[in-house]
């Protein structure tokens, strides 16, 4: 039987990550719609402001969704504690778009072409959903073969928004 601290711990890495494939997945589609079109030049100051702005808002919607739904579910406002639980996990958003933002800004700087850091950020971002994939099903009671198709399954689509996103 699993304790109170036990189940709330349980929570808490879930919440992360949940957070940090959502961020993954929102840097990783801004990214994509940045390198799209390789015709048509793209300012890497302003690719960065796209990944940043994309990335804080989703964040933000993070913060303002859980808190809403704390409100509601407990109907009081949210104990002390509670909005550093929330700064941990949202931050997770964050920190997804860290690596792809400071190569825009190496590109900005004309440290790195454009292209490479677009694409580099973007597989970058489709490994680290592996890498979250197999922290999250590392401790399971699956047989390997469950766990290796759900790492295999958050991979296949971080490519499939590759794909998609690149196709049009």
């Amino acid at each position: 039987m699993t304790s109170p601290a036990d189940s709330a711990r349980a929570e808490h890495i879930a919440s992360v990550l949940r957070e940090r494939i959502y961020g993954s997945i929102a840097c990783l589609s801004t990214l994509l719609v940045l390198a799209r079109h390789p015709g048509e030049p793209v300012e890497p100051w302003t690719a960065v402001l796209d990944v940043v702005v994309a990335t804080g808002g989703l964040w933000a919607a993070s913060l303002l969704s859980e808190y809403v739904a704390h409100l509601a579910v407990r109907e009081v406002v949210a104990e002390p504690l509670h909005p550093v639980h929330m700064l941990r996990t949202s931050g997770q958003i964050l920190q997804a778009a860290v690596l792809p933002v400071l190569l825009l800004v190496g590109s900005a700087l004309g440290l790195v072409p454009f292209a490479v850091a677009t694409w580099t950020s973007i597989w970058f971002l489709v490994a680290t959903m592996g890498v979250f994939a197999v922290l999250a099903v590392r401790r399971t009671r699956l047989p390997w073969w469950k766990r290796t198709l759900l790492v295999l399954v958050l991979i296949g689509l971080g490519l499939l928004v590759v794909l998609l996103k690149s196709a049009h």
